[in-house]
């Protein structure tokens, strides 16, 4: 029997493969937008479902820390594997017969994956991802549709720089973090720790989303811009000095977080130069 490190091994590799056909076939840098925000879409439904409500675990085997471990079966399941399911379905502009029977073989694998125990339910059904893939998947039809309109709306332009800045912002601090390798938040809001550690991180991710986004989505003068950068040094500064930000490493300081946004930053503005969407003013 594989291990299932194997199983979430391949996963991986399939996102990669779907994610790559698309970009072959339809020569488009657009395909990474869309997965940025359909990974965006999924990651508040799995932080109420997941971390909230302990809808279900995920045991793929890879780290020796078993939170971690579960968190990261969360992000090949819901940042990789899924969100390149539906680049697929998009790139290949598939009918809704295909689109029901891949939601039909995820749901199948949810059960199968359940069976094996690399995965667990508590009060989760697999039926529950059929369904929630097949609104996801039409949510990223109009995504799609939207990345190709001539004069899309503002809003649909301010979602978009939202969640691809947020799904960066997230993905520097997933690896960099390591669920707390440097900097934890401590707010009493849980008797379990851990869930008000990530409750409050995903406050902080929307939080700095929404100022970014509006620093380089919406028509400002510079100092208006620098204002916001001041903003967001000055609620790190906050969350040090109250001891919300917990460093769990030496010379890290609360100050310091400020860094990811300086680096998702310049990592978003290249996506949108990359798809010459002018989203975003100078």
């Amino acid at each position: 029997m594989l291990s299932s490190a194997y199983w979430y091994y391949g996963l991986i590799m399939i996102s990669l493969i779907l994610v790559a056909a698309s970009l072959v076939y339809k020569k488009d840098w657009k395909i990474l937008l869309l997965h940025l925000q359909t990974s965006a879409v999924i990651h508040p439904f799995e932080i109420v479902i997941l971390i909230l409500l302990n809808g279900y675990h995920y045991f793929p085997g890879i780290l020796q820390d078993a939170r971690l471990d579960n968190y990261l079966g969360s992000y090949i399941s819901n940042s990789l594997i899924v969100p390149a399911s539906a680049v697929a379905i998009n790139a290949f502009s598939l009918s809704w017969n295909y689109v029901i029977s891949i939601a039909a073989v995820f749901t199948g694998l949810d059960w199968y994956f359940t069976e094996l125990g690399i995965y667990q339910h508590f009060w989760w059904r697999s039926f529950y991802t059929g369904i929630g893939l097949c609104i996801l998947y039409a949510i990223s039809k109009w995504i799609w549709r939207g990345l190709h309109d001539k004069e899309p709306s503002f809003v649909f332009k301010f979602l978009t720089i939202y969640m691809i800045y947020a799904s960066i912002h997230n993905l520097i601090v997933f690896i960099l973090n390591e669920g707390g390798r440097l900097f934890r938040f401590d707010v009493n809001w849980f008797s379990d720790p851990e869930k008000g550690h990530q409750i409050f991180f995903f406050l902080h991710l929307i939080i700095t989303s929404i100022i970014i986004t509006m620093c380089i989505g919406l028509r400002l003068r510079f100092r208006y811009r620098l204002m916001g950068i001041v903003v967001l040094v000055a609620l790190n500064w906050f969350l040090g000095q109250y001891h919300i930000f917990v460093p769990s490493a030496e010379n890290i300081s609360a100050v310091q977080f400020i860094l990811v946004s300086m680096l998702a930053l310049p990592l978003t503005i290249l996506l949108f130069k990359l798809t010459k969407l002018k989203y975003l003013f100078p």
